[in-house]
């Protein structure tokens, strides 16, 4: 839980800003504020190394070569279903 306040002065404009956003999220402003904090901030080394051994001890992750990768991308942007034998159709 949060047990830390503290005030920070804001434009007319920013406050505009905030309040949209809280509201398009469904969301209170201080929790958008919250995460621009942490967004900000940045994980510690700690959390980036933890992060970074999680995905090294991924044996199995679902990597194909490249050219495949590259075709699975591009027909995922244009909407396409992509599978190995049709090329690209629309799924």
């Amino acid at each position: 839980m949060y047990s830390e306040r503290t005030q920070v002065l804001l434009s007319p404009e920013q406050l505009g800003r905030v309040k949209r956003l809280a509201r398009q999220q469904r969301r209170s402003v201080g929790a958008v504020i919250r995460e621009a904090v942490d967004a900000y901030t940045g994980a510690t080394t700690d959390e980036r190394r933890a992060a970074i051994e999680r995905l090294l001890a991924l044996q199995a992750a679902p990597v194909d070569d490249w050219e495949v990768m590259k075709a699975q991308i591009l027909a995922g942007s244009l909407g396409q279903y992509w599978d190995e034998e049709h090329s690209s159709t629309d799924g």
